[in-house]
């Protein structure tokens, strides 16, 4: 099987084009002790996800023409070995997915296809996706949309909810009233405009909480960071709380806390390039009181962040543009305030880092799936601060003091979702 893997790898890309190939080997960047794995080549934007035996479930693009969705699932906790289930249940591009696991643990997936430009809905009918009897669905047939990520969460039904931004700048919230999302009489309502990179989330009652943000700037390299909480399941009625928490936010990741107040990593924008964490003290960050700190100023960095929730506190996975490498910030608090969280580089092996999808196994440990050049790559790591490598250096205290953390014995790590 070695031999094999290395004899296609020597390949040319056009002698790939057509070929699935799933790898693994380390990746000498990695310190010591985190276990890393090149899932794919020519491969990026992946959702990641955990299944009940810890194994990492991923969607992705595979890039390689012609493109096509791929859903990768391992049967150990690292990849390895060269022998995952691995399929294509959608021969279109499956950019920028988003993927959760039903009740029966098999994969349901949004995502965006070119060439036409749709949303589409995958629900498998077993936990690898295995051909046959799996549903595609294309439910909002006659809409464009532009490339940016899909964000799905599943309602108590089991049904999709599912956020995206269409080409002509809105918002759509879509609740599926099946779980396959078939029929072409979903709820389909449109807010706001300019809008890009979406994060839903539901809360206790079943509606959607949507972080996006308002497009400014050259190349939409800057923008406004908006909060939508509906009033309803549906975001019917044109009357849903809207807040602009900050006038400076692109690319947000939200979870919702203990209280239902949402938890936003976000990059500020290529004007300043920093990594902020919001933790807003009401359900629809209003008021213009919520926590802001940055815990990351060096460079420019918090691109394409990834959060989640241990106990309360944020950990993320981002993107170092300065440097092109993968980072892990770890907080101490709910509100990532100075003085006692860790940043650590995972990953400096040339450009990497992109399109990062961040869960933490039952220990507590994080596991990320993320763009390394033009592969797709996993990083699991053997601890909980990722210590493969030191902390970065502290910067000023002023925009957030970086420490080692304390020792945190791992059965007091809680997992809040996933990516």
């Amino acid at each position: 099987m070695l031999q094999l893997v290395l004899a296609m790898r020597r390949l040319s890309l056009a002698a790939l084009v057509g070929l699935l190939l799933v790898t693994s080997w380390p990746d000498s960047s990695l310190a010591a002790g985190n276990n890393v794995t090149t899932l794919s080549t020519w491969a990026n934007g992946s959702s990641l996800v955990l299944d009940a035996a810890g194994n990492p479930v991923i969607a992705y693009e595979d890039s390689l023409l012609p493109a096509s969705l791929q859903i990768l699932h391992c049967n150990d906790p690292v990849c390895a070995g060269g022998d995952e289930s691995l399929t294509a249940p959608d021969f279109q591009r499956g950019q920028f997915p988003s993927l959760t696991l039903d009740a029966s643990g098999n994969p349901v997936v949004s995502y965006y296809t070119t060439v036409f430009d749709r949303l589409k809905v995958l629900h498998c009918n077993d936990p690898n996706c295995t051909p046959g009897g799996d549903s595609v669905s294309t439910p909002d047939p006659d809409t464009f949309l532009v490339e940016w990520p899909t964000s799905m969460a599943l309602d108590a039904s089991g049904y999709p909810v599912i956020a995206y931004a269409i080409l002509s700048g809105s918002l759509r919230i879509m609740r599926c009233n099946d779980p396959n999302c078939t029929g072409g009489d979903e709820s389909i309502t449109v807010h706001d405009n300019l809008v890009a990179a979406p994060s839903i989330a539901l809360d206790a009652a079943g509606n959607p909480v949507v972080a996006y943000y308002v497009r400014t700037g050259v190349n939409y390299s800057n923008g406004v960071l908006r909060l939508m909480h509906c009033n309803d399941p549906n975001c019917a009625g044109g009357d849903e709380s809207v807040s602009t928490p900050d006038a400076n936010g692109t690319w947000p990741s939200m979870r919702l806390d203990a209280a239902g107040n949402p938890v936003i990593a976000y990059y500020s924008g290529a004007t300043t390039g920093d990594l902020k964490i919001m933790h807003c003290d009401d359900a629809n960050c209003a008021g213009a009181n919520e926590s802001v700190t940055i815990p990351d100023a060096t460079g420019s960095v918090g691109l394409q962040p990834s959060l989640v929730l241990d106990a309360g506190n944020p950990v993320v996975t981002y993107r170092d543009e300065t440097n092109g490498a993968l980072k892990l910030l770890r907080c101490d608090d709910p509100d990532c305030a100075a003085g006692g969280d860790l940043v650590v580089e995972i990953d400096t092996a040339g450009d990497v880092g992109s399109n990062s999808s961040l869960v933490l196994d039952a220990a507590g440990y994080p596991v990320a799936s993320y763009d390394a050049g033009s592969d797709l790559a996993l990083v699991r790591c053997t601890d909980a601060k990722c210590k493969g490598v030191l902390p970065t250096p502290t910067p000023d205290p002023a925009v957030g003091g970086i420490a080692e953390l304390p020792d945190v014995p791992s059965a007091s790590l809680q997992h809040e979702g996933s990516s």
